[in-house]
């Protein structure tokens, strides 16, 4: 049997990523969709450890490895098996988001690198959608929302270190790799995400 596409979608804070997911939702109609971290009950108790607003820190490279967890958990024993079965999946994140968070706040690049190859047993997606703001935009958007997260609520210079991160990732990865204008209204955002789709034949 063919193995199904996999879609990544990432973005830094205020994107508008959770709000084009839903929309491709409507769009990818027999898709699977999952987050990372989470999907599964063991990872999203490993998210809520990691990321929740508690009144304990932890450390970066705790944070990586927990994330890498949750990760295989996922990716081995749920995306790859269906994968293998012929399902289309969307992943709301992927390692991309630890390379650019954990990475830019004190955790070796290369150790994740390594460490997401064997967590994920060096899964590849057909495409990754980036949807690209200037992290001073998607402050103000984020600001007053209680869906905010302890990376979410970091300061502007580690959130623009994190958008470099990615930007920087993004030409590692190459081809694979899309970068879309968030600032865009949620429409032109939409509408630009399903051209890619279609020229890339994800749809």
């Amino acid at each position: 049997m063919k193995r199904g596409k996999l879609l990544v979608v990432e973005g830094g804070v205020g994107c508008g990523k959770t709000t084009q997911i839903e929309l491709l939702k409507k769009d990818l109609k027999g898709w699977e969709f999952y987050r990372e971290p989470g999907s599964t009950e063991y990872g999203e108790k490993v998210r809520d450890a990691v990321q929740g607003l508690h009144d304990y820190e932890v450390e970066e490279y705790a944070a990586m490895f927990g994330y890498m967890a949750a990760r295989a958990n996922l990716i081995r024993g749920l995306v790859i098996p269906k994968l293998k079965k012929g399902k289309n999946i969307v992943l709301d994140r992927y390692w991309y988001s630890t390379y650019a968070y954990q990475g830019s706040n004190g955790a070796s690049k290369k150790t994740i690198e390594t460490v997401a190859k064997i967590a994920t047993d060096n899964l590849k997606p057909n495409l990754v959608i980036f949807y690209d703001l200037d992290p001073k935009i998607g402050m103000k958007r984020k600001s007053g929302r209680n869906d905010s997260d302890r990376y979410d609520i970091k300061k502007i210079e580690f959130h623009e270190k994190v958008r470099r991160s990615y930007k920087s990732l993004g030409k590692k990865i190459g081809e694979i790799w899309k970068n879309i204008d968030a600032s865009k209204s949620i429409d032109e955002v939409h509408i630009t995400t399903q051209k890619l789709l279609k020229r890339y034949k994800i749809v």
